[in-house]
């Protein structure tokens, strides 16, 4: 590293022009990119049963759908109806919307002389001669109308908007498609406070806002709050421009690479920004506190640039390789936006170190030597950090079995947690209690059946083989035992139709069953239908009566939940059906639930993937295969924290927090790297184990602790926002680095204590005075007193 600093010295003007231009390029670059992507693309990739999922959406309906409600306790009165029929034309009218429909659309059978009649409910026109609005009870014990475009108490009427899954809806546009559905029913006549929504795509358009919201007012937050630690720490200008500077430019490199593999920016790359500020500003902090301390040893600046390289640049060589891990095993995550997050933040990582090692020495060149460190509110502030790291030290080193029981003893306590881990993902449970996406959440499970569609298709081997009777009463029997599941709420299909069709024929016959029990009348029911005027059968069976479309109504937006009830669903159908008949399940969020179990296990490979990655980097950096392995005992601690503390206290844990542990274990490794880098160089240079210690307590431990104070200072205003996967930026991922901070100044100096972690000495039975090196002697300030450090 020494060489290094050298060099770029040495070529400073031709390297600060070099820099220039490659940032401008990738500023360039990254006013190109947009906010996030299709749907598929974010959620699904490529993966054929999505493909297929669209091809049975195209023919029958999509289960992505957007349900808007609001107070409407007399539907069918002339101005209702208008003001109703003016929204859903507006709506229609909408990109990327195939259909919308209402109570107006709907139809209701009736008995006839001749049959039965189809009838609409708009058709019931009070204002028409004989006609009479229809009775509440009708429209509440329809199976295709109560609790899905009626609420179940008859008061709220819904709209159900049906997007079109083959147009490959890009996210980015979803926020001003619910907009425009927003307008539409204000023009019509309905208050936009009253109006309720809910569906993937406003849970989707929700994510987008919180993706603008982290680009345009977190990142700068991040900065401003960054600059105020800096300046507490130093109380000095040079600092806070140097990391801003250096930072900036780190961020500027990530998200032009980020644009260049993909114009998109989802909601996890675009907290990428802050990510990388907060890292690069821990690695320009390590340099100058180094950089302030070797001047204090050293007779010439460029002596103390030389040597601050040597010492921290290869510790934040070292950290930068461990969070690279870290980051990059977030691609072994099987989704797209996964695989580019990982990628990105990986890249980011190096490059934030690579212009660190690069432009720092050149700033420090550049600038005049700075006032010693300790002065005025800087020295109070070095003075109280001073005395904790005493304490923390004297505590490691005087009772050290009795830290490392402690330790052992809070590592036990998170392993029951992380045993009762239970993982799911509910995307309206990604915000806050008083968010409007969870407050509309609960209105629709008050009052309707549910959100969230599944699709179970039916099909038999032959054309018309649903009609066979013995078949079509198993498949009657097989719904009914769908609807008894817990987390179903409601089931429609062909099978409600038949059973109204001949209730209504046979209203006058006691002994009649629910179902015609003969194929002829289940083919005349048909026909009976059509020839009423039936509509949308067409979305119930297919054209040869050989497949049928089976929905199931869920509350909520629990994907794993979903598509536990999805394979329920497929396993209990051999029971029913021996004759041939094949079951397909799938719908949006059923798709998410069964790639869901392979993200966890993506997120363990990942996270395996990592721990090994560090351990080898570790033995390497230690050169100590003993030193490497027993080093990775704190650096697993604060994640078995984490899991004990989530497995403890949460009720469900959302899969987005798995990578979570990815992220923590490839930043909180940092600490102990610099410790353990230090006492390694303090051990060749002290001639015993406590000198080391003190030593390695002096210089290290400082960095430790303002880096983790800048780390969780900078990612606590992820905790101002309302998405899940980002608010624990700021909450968790701070208590897993405090964690880490801990278990580096009292766990590890006790490892060390006890003889667990250890490294040669130069000459450990010397008696003589300890080298140079090893004693703090500080410089002359002002009058000839040396200064303290």
């Amino acid at each position: 590293m020494t060489a290094y600093f050298n060099f770029v010295l040495k070529y400073r003007l031709f390297i600060l022009a070099l820099l220039a231009l490659i940032t401008l390029a990738a500023g360039k670059m990254m006013m190109h990119g947009v906010f996030a992507s299709s749907i598929g693309r974010m959620f699904l990739g490529e993966h054929p049963d999505y493909h297929r999922y669209v091809e049975r959406a195209r023919d029958y309906g999509s289960t992505d759908v957007i349900i808007v409600a609001f107070e409407e306790p007399d539907p069918f009165s002339p101005s209702t109806r208008a003001r109703l029929q003016r929204a859903v034309n507006q709506i229609s009218a909408i990109s990327y919307v195939r259909s919308a429909r209402t109570i107006l659309d709907a139809q209701y059978i009736e008995e006839t002389e001749d049959g039965i009649a189809v009838r609409g409910y708009a058709r019931d026109d009070p204002a028409r001669p004989g006609g009479t609005a229809p009775p509440l009870e009708r429209y509440r014990k329809d199976p295709f109308v109560s609790g899905l475009l009626v609420s179940t108490d008859g008061g709220h009427m819904a709209v159900m908007i049906e997007l079109d899954a083959e147009s490959d809806l890009p996210a980015e546009e979803i926020p001003g498609m619910i907009e425009g559905i927003y307008r539409a029913l204000e023009r019509a006549g309905y208050d936009r406070g009253d109006v309720r929504a809910a569906g993937l795509a406003v849970s989707v358009a929700m994510v987008i806002s919180e993706s603008q919201f982290n680009i345009k007012r977190l990142f700068p937050i991040v900065c401003l709050v960054l600059l105020i630690v800096v300046w507490v720490m130093f109380r000095r200008f040079w600092p806070m421009i140097m990391t801003m500077t250096v930072a900036m430019i780190a961020v500027v490199w990530t998200m032009g690479f980020s644009v260049l593999l993909d114009r998109h920016i989802s909601v996890l790359v675009s907290m990428i920004p802050a990510v990388i500020l907060i890292i690069s500003f821990s690695d320009v902090i390590h340099l100058c506190s180094s950089y302030l301390l070797e001047l204090g040893r050293r007779e010439s600046k460029e002596e103390a640039i030389l040597a601050s390289g040597e010492d921290v640049g290869r510790a934040c060589l070292l950290t930068s390789l461990t969070t690279f891990a870290g980051f990059v095993s977030l691609s072994l995550i099987p989704t797209p936006i996964f695989r580019q997050l990982g990628v990105v933040l990986g890249f980011g990582v190096g490059i934030a170190l690579l212009i660190a090692v690069t432009l720092v020495p050149i700033l420090f060149s550049l600038i005049p030597e700075p006032k010693p460190w300790r002065t005025g509110a800087t020295g109070r502030v070095q003075d109280k950090l001073d005395f904790f790291l005493g304490k923390a030290a004297a505590l490691s080193s005087r009772r050290p079995w009795l830290v490392v029981a402690a330790f052992s003893a809070f590592t036990v306590f998170s392993v029951i947690g992380l045993v009762r881990l239970n993982i799911e993902t509910d995307f309206v449970k990604r915000v806050a209690e008083d968010h409007p996406l969870r407050v509309d959440g609960r209105f629709f499970q008050s009052r309707f059946s549910g959100t969230t569609a599944l699709d179970v298709f039916i099909e038999a081997p032959e054309p018309e083989g649903l009609l066979d009777w013995p078949r079509f009463e198993k498949i009657a029997a097989y719904q009914r035992a769908l609807e008894a599941l817990p987390d179903v709420s409601r089931v429609y299909s062909l099978v409600d139709l038949m059973e109204t069709i001949h209730r209504a024929l046979t209203a006058d016959d006691p002994g009649a069953g629910r179902l015609p029990d003969t194929r002829e009348a289940l083919a005349q029911y048909l026909l009976l239908f059509e020839m009423a005027g039936g509509e949308e059968l067409d979305k119930l069976v297919d054209f040869n009566r050989q497949t049928m479309r089976m929905t199931l109504i869920l509350q909520g937006q629990a994907v794993r939940r979903t598509y536990s009830t999805g394979v329920k669903a497929r396993s209990m159908a051999p029971e029913y059906f021996d004759d041939g008949l094949r079951v397909e399940v799938t719908g949006i969020l059923y798709l998410i639930g069964q790639w869901l179990d392979d993200i966890v296990a993506g997120q363990r490979r990942g996270l395996a993937f990592a721990v090994v990655s560090i351990t080898l980097m570790m033995m390497i950096g230690l050169r100590s295969i003993r030193a490497g392995l027993w080093s990775m005992i704190p650096n697993l601690f604060p994640l078995l924290v984490l899991g004990g503390y989530l497995g403890l206290f949460w009720e469900q844990v959302d899969s987005d927090l798995m990578a979570l542990g990815m992220i923590a274990i490839g930043i909180g490794v940092d600490d102990t790297i610099h410790f353990l880098m230090r006492f390694r160089t303090e051990s060749r240079r002290c001639k015993d184990v406590q000198s080391a210690i003190d030593q390695t307590f002096h210089f290290s431990g400082r960095g430790i602790v303002i880096t983790t104070v800048i780390l969780v200072a900078g990612f606590s205003p992820f905790a101002m926002s309302k998405y899940l996967s980002i608010n624990i930026m700021g909450t968790l991922l701070p208590m897993t680095l405090v964690a880490a901070l801990l278990v580096d100044l009292f766990f590890v100096p006790a490892l060390v204590k006890i003889g667990a972690i250890r490294f040669a000495q130069s000459n450990p039975n010397a008696a003589k005075p300890q080298p140079k090196r090893c004693v703090s002697k500080g410089k002359k300030g002002k009058g000839g007193k040396r200064e303290k450090f």
